[in-house]
């Protein structure tokens, strides 16, 4: 490398919001947005009712949310850790006139309760899910219903998977009591 010749790391010219390469290198997971044919996928076969609730777990601008309960009049919370995500999330419920079916707030899905929850939605990365998994599994024994968005969670046998043809290498992984 030439004296004149300045090194840069690579991707230091990427946003930080969307880190890159993503999957069991980072602590959290970082906000990559779920396609929204994908999200049409999850709810459809998630068979949602009026009288579930369902909590995203990472919901970025709260996009599974407001579809759901715009589509499906479900009740729900998305959490994520990011403050600025969540201030989209709750500006998109009132775009689209849905802020009364459901709530966003700034949490750690470490911490999050998903007593109320009927359905829960996740695109974490793997090392987050492996942190939640006994949460999780805890939940579906309770007869909850589970979509897992391109990472499984590990240790437990899926109902169904769906490989998504628009995207290479991406499935979505459901799981359920039954």
């Amino acid at each position: 490398m030439a004296d004149t010749d300045e090194w840069s790391a690579p991707f230091h010219d990427i946003d930080t919001v969307t880190a890159v390469p993503y999957g069991d290198l980072h602590t959290v997971s970082p906000f990559v947005a779920t396609p929204e044919h994908a999200i049409h996928t999850i709810l459809q076969h998630l068979q949602l009712t009026t009288q579930d609730f369902l909590v995203d777990l990472g919901c970025g601008h709260g996009t599974i949310n407001v579809i759901a309960a715009k589509k499906y009049s479900v009740q729900g919370l998305g959490v994520d850790i990011e403050p600025g995500l969540v201030e989209i999330a709750k500006e998109n419920a009132i775009k689209e006139d849905v802020e009364n079916l459901v709530d966003f707030r700034v949490e750690d899905v470490l911490q999050t309760d998903l007593s109320e929850a009927s359905v829960v939605v996740s695109f974490l990365v793997p090392r987050h899910l492996k942190q939640i998994a006994s949460k999780l599994k805890d939940f579906l024994t309770r007869g909850g219903r589970l979509a897992c968005y391109h990472y499984p969670l590990q240790g437990v046998e899926p109902s169904k998977v769906i490989k998504l043809k628009e995207q290479f290498n991406k499935s979505i992984f459901f799981y359920n009591q039954s």
